[in-house]
């Protein structure tokens, strides 16, 4: 899901893909408890945050209010 949402927005938002199992240091500097889990940065600062499975119309609708996409 976040592969095609990530295709649709192509030189709108930059999207990264990481395993915890890779980057269980940087998971817990940002709190992330459970996993997927989709964080949501504009500035440098984070904006907004989607956990669990998460349906297509949601992660659209928060870059569209979160980050004006």
């Amino acid at each position: 899901m976040v592969e095609q949402v990530a295709k649709e927005y192509q030189g709108k938002v930059k999207t990264l893909q990481a395993s915890v199992e890779d980057t269980g240091d940087r998971a817990s500097d940002l709190g992330i408890l459970g996993i997927p889990a989709l964080v949501f940065f504009k500035g440098g600062q984070e904006v907004s945050r989607l956990v669990g499975p998460v349906p297509k119309k949601k992660i659209t609708d928060t870059l569209k209010a979160k980050l004006g996409v």
